[in-house]
């Protein structure tokens, strides 16, 4: 570790191995170089090339024998010039589920000039932020091509944003309303749109995601969408509504350990204490059917 500038640098082991040749090389760069010595002939082993260590330590043993200074400076001028910056990438926040899917979407489905890396490993395998970097990197578009796709990238993102405001009445913890959405979603005019890695959600975060990404999937106007999102709110309204007057107040005498149950119980559902009785009771029910 190193301090530089007042900021703290860390150093990999492998780092410490890098042949002269590859001086400025850092962990992007090894994946690009393991690409072009993979369509060279090298025979790699694709189990290393998840890990950063065990990538760039097999590189370095590989070329050990096989290039000299000469030709890997030729890689690394190679590389350095007509590759992006990485500030080019800022804008990009990588814990985004929303984005990332976004992104790989348009790579992968060659909406931009720039397309997803054809590999001789699983490419899928890397990390989504790798994923995005080496299409750029393996591209052989010019610098300036590779910044117009980045700024259409970004400007067309910040375009699908605008309908956000017409997602503020989800609420990503109600389990209910986030299960009633993708049944809803997937009956509508977007279900065409939901992407195939989405279509089978576990969670009320995947549900979630499955419906902004149909909504970013989708060639609709910002209007269409606002109005197809407020006919969805207006009928989650309706059976809400509808519900609620279908209920009668129900007072219970529990012991105070039984109520503090009963609240954990429902937090953990994501539901209120009456909908938690509720489900309990339906629960049962159907259990009572079954045998």
């Amino acid at each position: 570790m190193a301090r530089k500038g007042g900021e703290v640098a860390f150093t990999l082991n492998w780092e410490k191995r890098r042949p002269g040749g590859l001086s400025g090389f850092k962990n992007r760069e090894m994946l690009w170089l393991w690409c072009k010595l993979e369509a060279k002939g090298y025979d790699l082993d694709q189990k290393l090339v998840v890990d950063f260590d065990s990538r760039a330590n097999h590189l370095i043993d590989s070329i050990a024998v096989n290039e000299t200074v000469e030709s890997l400076c030729a890689y690394r001028d190679e590389c350095f010039s007509n590759r992006l910056d990485d500030s080019e990438f800022t804008w990009i926040d990588y814990n985004n589920k929303r984005l990332m899917e976004w992104l790989i979407e348009m790579l992968l489905n060659r909406h931009f000039l720039v397309t997803l890396a054809v590999t001789r490993f699983d490419e899928s395998i890397l990390k989504l932020h790798e994923r995005i970097k080496l299409a750029f990197d393996l591209s052989e578009l010019s610098v300036q091509v590779k910044k117009g796709v980045m700024t259409r990238l970004r400007q067309t993102w910040s375009l699908l944003l605008d309908v956000d405001p017409s997602l503020d009445w989800i609420d990503i913890k109600d389990d209910d309303q986030c299960r009633w959405l993708v049944e809803e979603i997937k009956g509508s005019d977007l279900a065409p749109y939901i992407s195939y890695r989405l279509q089978f959600p576990v969670n009320n975060e995947d549900r979630y995601l499955l419906l902004v990404n149909a909504l970013d999937r989708s060639n609709f106007p910002l209007k269409f969408k606002t109005l197809f999102l407020s006919d969805i709110k207006a009928k989650w309204n309706r059976k809400k509504n509808k519900e609620s007057a279908e209920k009668v107040q129900c007072n219970l005498n529990v012991g105070l350990s039984t109520k503090e149950h009963i609240k954990e119980l429902a937090k953990n559902r994501g539901l209120k204490m009456g909908e938690l009785i509720d489900a309990l009771v339906a629960e049962e029910r159907e259990r009572k059917k079954d045998n």
